[in-house]
């Protein structure tokens, strides 16, 4: 028996740059645990209102990519074992 399976993913990206140079990051974070389209752009938007020092930005970015994917169980008994 097979089914399809969904969930959305939410990928956080910021770089950190000053005079000193540049640091990039990042994270991801999923409807599995909970998150939303509102709580994801909440942490977005706190991240960016953060005060940072003079000179220094640090803009974070979140992108939303729904994903679907087939689930199969399987049969060890057949020959050969196989998934249905």
């Amino acid at each position: 028996m097979t089914f399809i399976d969904t969930y959305t993913e939410y990928q956080f990206n910021f770089a950190i740059n000053s005079n000193t140079g540049e640091n990039d990051g990042g994270f991801i974070l999923t409807s599995l645990a909970g998150v939303t389209d509102a709580i994801a752009l909440d942490i977005a938007k706190a991240f960016n209102s953060q005060p940072w020092p003079t000179g220094v930005t640090n803009p974070m970015t979140v992108t939303r990519q729904d994903k679907a994917f087939t689930v199969y169980t399987t049969n060890l008994n057949a020959t050969p074992p196989s998934f249905t």
